[in-house]
């Protein structure tokens, strides 16, 4: 089915690492001045944080909510015992759209629940939707938004959107969740267990950077989820983006530069800067303080052009317009 030009939306992802409760405030008191459409609140990766409680999301949900932005509440990636499991029953019944990123959400929701004709169900990218049978089924059962995991390409994406019509949403910049585990890969790294563990992912706003013995960077571990050591970003390629359908971008927080990011992405967006000054821009917002100083202000692209994920894959250097310097690089016709 062909695709409409439409409004691209830009998104807040949900804060994969672990911020103490005032800093978590501070940032949401912030995005409600932010240029985004869609804020995400909850718990992505371990249901043992004391950040913000149930309650505590409902009443900065609700605040996002008065500034014009919908709020949507993401599941956990892994729910393995019980704990998880009422933290999802919890969140379910919260009075905003939720992101699914577990089928257990689906469990706990029933189908009758009156909340799948009044908020939206969000299949998020830890869902595997990886090809059109995949989302026709969670069409089916009242997924409104497909966020596509981060490994698909460009082409994967562009073939889903053309044959579902779903509405898409594709993660454009942050540390890439790779991997989620029972196990906390954190606590090891101090010597202790993750029953036991002391809360040290709080010394680690951006999670804890890995390195070979030759200095390449190689993952950010984060409690029970590995991450990709470069910032993944899709800032040189908005326009093509926007040719094959996709119509929200997500930035994922960091613990600093998330509002000059949201900017930069809302001028990409708005055709107010250019890809090269985009990128330029980025290159000033990538975490400091990080031990691989060589890998500051690198960043990695490869999977959308269905390369090695830790690769970086420039835009043209020269165009006539946005979207056809993008199609061009990528052989796509554009007449």
């Amino acid at each position: 089915m062909p695709i409409a030009q439409i409004y691209m939306q830009l998104t807040l992802g949900p804060i994969l690492f672990d911020w103490k409760k005032d800093e978590l405030l501070r940032f949401y008191d912030e995005a409600a001045d932010m240029p985004v459409d869609r804020v995400y609140l909850g718990e992505v990766v371990c249901a043992k944080k004391k950040g913000l409680s149930v309650k505590d999301i409902e009443v900065v949900g609700k605040k996002l909510e008065k500034a014009g932005k919908e709020v949507v509440v993401s599941s956990l990636a892994v729910v393995s015992n019980e704990d998880e499991l009422k933290l999802v029953r919890d969140i379910v019944q919260l009075p905003f759209s939720i992101e699914a990123n577990d089928m257990s959400v689906f469990n706990v929701l029933p189908t009758h629940d009156s909340r799948l004709t009044t908020h939206d169900i969000i299949a998020g990218p830890h869902i595997t939707t990886y090809n059109v049978p995949s989302i026709e089924f969670l069409k089916s059962i009242g997924v409104k938004r497909v966020v596509f995991p981060v490994e698909l390409s460009r082409d994967s994406v562009s073939y889903c959107i053309q044959n579902t019509g779903i509405d898409a949403e594709v993660f454009a910049h942050g540390n890439v969740p790779l991997a989620f585990s029972w196990r906390c890969y954190t606590s090891r790294a101090y010597g202790l267990n993750k029953t036991n563990c002391q809360y040290h992912c709080k010394q680690h706003p951006d999670g804890m950077p890995l390195k070979t013995i030759e200095g390449e960077p190689t993952f950010t571990i984060n409690g029970t989820s590995a991450l990709s050591a470069l910032t993944y970003t899709l800032v040189e390629v908005i326009e093509d983006l926007q040719a094959i359908g996709v119509n929200a971008l997500r930035i994922s927080p960091q613990y600093q530069h998330t509002k000059r990011i949201v900017d930069i992405f809302r001028k990409r967006i708005d055709g107010i800067i250019g890809h090269e000054e985009g990128l330029a821009m980025l290159k000033e917002t990538s975490p400091q303080g990080s031990p691989i100083k060589a890998f500051e202000d690198k960043f990695c692209n490869g999977w959308y052009f269905g390369k090695a994920g830790k690769e970086y894959v420039a835009a043209p250097k020269k165009s006539i317009c946005g979207v056809v310097a993008a199609a061009s690089s990528l052989n796509i016709p554009v007449d």
